[in-house]
């Protein structure tokens, strides 16, 4: 492992909270920098291989889990979309002083990353009600109706599981908002660029 000298914030939440957003607004501080996971999943309309995610085959993913090359990683849903945050990656940015690491997983992730010795700071962001939670799965038109209920029964699962690991909750009414609110929780005051 490198000396620590970064500081790693874990951020979890349910599909629709908002937590793609809330992070694409923390990207702009000079002082954050964002992990980038690798998946198996397809690409979504608007994302940017090595952006949003690193998109590979479930040949490559498994190969490089048998080589114990992931920190965490996840079946979301157990429908075979993979997802996984590589060790190297993580090392490599926790040993760059006066930056804070965002890695966007869900909650078993951020338990799976703390238990492999990684503290940092765990932050749950939620949507502020199960209505506006599914009304944003609903107007993103990414997910059928079985995709969606799914999502919604796994949200509460979710919630549960961050105030049992101990995660500070923060309610996304408004992403400016809860972006600041991170801002702060990790000592980074000054307005973004």
């Amino acid at each position: 492992m490198t000396n620590r000298v970064g500081k790693l914030l874990v951020i979890a939440g349910p599909s629709g909270a908002g937590k793609t957003s809330v992070i694409e607004r923390l990207r702009q501080h000079p002082s954050v920098q964002v992990s980038v996971s690798l998946t198996t999943r397809p690409m979504r309309p608007g994302e940017v291989d090595g952006h949003d995610y690193s998109f590979v085959t479930r040949e490559r993913f498994e190969q490089l889990h048998q080589q114990g090359a992931f920190v965490e990683t996840n079946d979301v849903f157990g429908v075979g979309n993979l997802y996984g945050s590589l060790k190297s990656e993580l090392d490599t940015a926790l040993s760059t002083p006066g930056k804070v690491h965002i890695m966007e997983v869900d909650v078993v992730g951020a338990r799976n990353i703390r238990r492999a010795g990684y503290d940092g700071l765990q932050v749950f962001i939620a949507a502020p009600s199960p209505v506006v939670l599914e009304t944003r799965l609903r107007d993103r038109g990414t997910d059928d109706e079985a995709a969606i209920a799914a999502r919604l029964g796994r949200a509460a699962v979710e919630r549960q599981l961050a105030d049992q690991e101990g995660a500070t909750i923060i309610i996304n009414h408004d992403i400016e908002d809860a972006a600041q609110e991170i801002l702060r929780l990790v000592g980074l005051t000054a307005p973004a660029a």
